[in-house]
């Protein structure tokens, strides 16, 4: 049943992300900034992103995530983007697999350990991660699994591997690993050496990450540092001090029928994830189920819920699989329920005029573009859509004005505040004499610098 599972599920996120990519519901932030770094890297170049904070410098500037160019070789097959979406969605599948092998070895009944593998895969905060770009933490749930598996099979060089490249997925890992290696110092005699090894070598990990290593690809300090309330009592309050935060726990347990609060060794990974959510100020972005900040919280709540379910019956592992379902179908709607949709599949077709639209530019050339187009051009010089767009004088600039879109779509416009600031940017193109229009409907615009010599 777990292969069938793995492969259905596999299924369903690669054709809801892949639809999503074509239906362009995916943003160079954050699709195209990895998507970039990892095909450069492929072509053995300096993985350079094109950053609002730090643009034009190696992706270390933003974040130290190492291991994702470990996908670089999937660039040596294809130079289609679509690629690295088909190995997320993948890697999610395979890390619920790896989930149903530590049921196995801990619970020893496979009804029981596919149980907490349904409940996982539906778990709507890992499949809002799935569907929303791409991202390290996403990907980094298969790894993080491997670690959880190899500390319980009990496999220390595998559980050294492991560790790394969890620690490797992003800097902010680092925290994860030391609440890992302090659990199993405290409450695990056997591994102490190796609780503690891993507490220091992450703690290190990240104080090298974020006090040498990012700071020196950025040119200035680490700008992720959080900023927490002020005393102990702002500090605690903060994990539950907001509706949204409130209903985030509710279902983040609610979805393992709270079996990881049975598991006391597993609460101070749940709670350094959340108070790394919750707790620091303007994180409100962080507080549902929505986007991918539920990705490193899921493996940990499935890992905690394996253990929970030690000793009770398989009509709990009913009840677990009975509330995901539901939670997934009726309540939360999770988001891969759209791989049953023939609506989901016939809006695909509607985008033909953004594929003419992107179709104009040719390769290699630098191009501006909006969030969502610029996406197509990770594997050239792109910038995003600025109102200043003469600071970098692309050689064409991509503009879809229509109404009604994404807001997201024009993220890096200074100030934006509607359509009409693109309406100004394309008046300002059109009284340019440094451009000139190469192909125009009702609303897509192409300008292409008049400098650019053409084949």
């Amino acid at each position: 049943m777990a292969a069938y599972l793995f492969i259905l599920y596999a299924i369903a996120a690669t054709l809801v992300s892949l639809h999503r990519f074509w239906q362009y519901e995916v943003f160079y932030f954050d699709f195209g900034i990895f998507d970039q770094a990892i095909w450069y890297a492929s072509r053995l170049q300096p993985p350079v992103i094109e950053h609002l904070v730090v643009p034009g410098k190696w992706i270390f500037a933003d974040h130290f995530s190492p291991t994702i160019f470990l996908l670089s070789p999937l660039y040596w097959l294809t130079s289609r983007q679509e690629v690295l979406l088909i190995a997320q969605a993948l890697a999610v599948a395979l890390s619920g697999l790896v989930l149903y092998h530590i049921g196995l070895r801990v619970l020893k009944q496979g009804f029981l350990s596919f149980a907490v593998m349904v409940s996982y895969l539906l778990f709507v905060g890992l499949q809002n991660a799935i569907i929303t770009d791409f991202h390290e933490v996403t990907v980094g749930t298969l790894p993080l699994m491997l670690l959880l598996w190899s500390y319980v099979a009990r496999r220390q060089k595998l559980f050294w591997l492991f560790l790394l490249l969890t620690l490797g997925i992003k800097e902010s890992t680092a925290i994860l690993g030391a609440a890992l290696g302090l659990t199993i110092l405290l409450t695990d005699k056997k591994w102490r050496r190796i609780g503690f090894v891993t507490l220091i070598v992450s703690i290190l990990w990240g104080l090298i990450a974020t006090k040498l290593i990012i700071p020196y690809f950025a040119g200035k300090p680490y700008g992720y540092s959080p900023v927490l309330p002020s005393g102990l009592w702002g500090n605690i309050t903060g994990l539950f001090d907001e509706a949204i935060k409130r209903k985030t726990l509710l279902y983040s347990f609610g979805s393992f029928l709270f079996l990881p609060l049975l598991y006391p060794p597993a609460w101070l990974l749940i709670l350094q994830d959340l108070f790394v959510r919750f707790v620091p100020k303007d994180t409100n972005l962080r507080w549902d189920l929505g986007l991918h900040y539920s990705a490193q919280l899921a493996p940990v709540l499935g890992y905690a819920t394996v253990m929970g379910l030690r000793r009770r019956g398989r009509l709990v592992a009913v009840f677990l699989v009975a509330t995901a379902v539901f939670l997934h179908q009726f309540k939360l709607h999770g988001p891969l329920g759209l791989a049953y949709n023939p609506a989901f599949y016939a809006h695909t077709k509607n985008f033909a005029f953004l594929n003419r639209l992107v179709s104009q530019i040719p390769k290699e050339r630098t191009v501006m573009a909006q969030n969502n187009l610029a996406t197509r051009f990770a594997h050239q010089p792109v910038y995003l859509l600025r109102k200043n767009y003469w600071d970098w004088t692309p050689e064409y600039i991509v503009i879809d004005a229509r109404d009604g879109q994404n807001p997201n779509n024009f993220f890096g416009i200074k100030d934006y505040k509607g359509i009409k600031d693109v309406e100004e940017i394309i008046d300002a193109l059109q009284s340019d004499p440094l451009y000139r229009i190469i192909y125009q409907t009702e609303k897509q615009y192409v300008f292409q610098r008049s400098s650019v010599v053409t084949k």
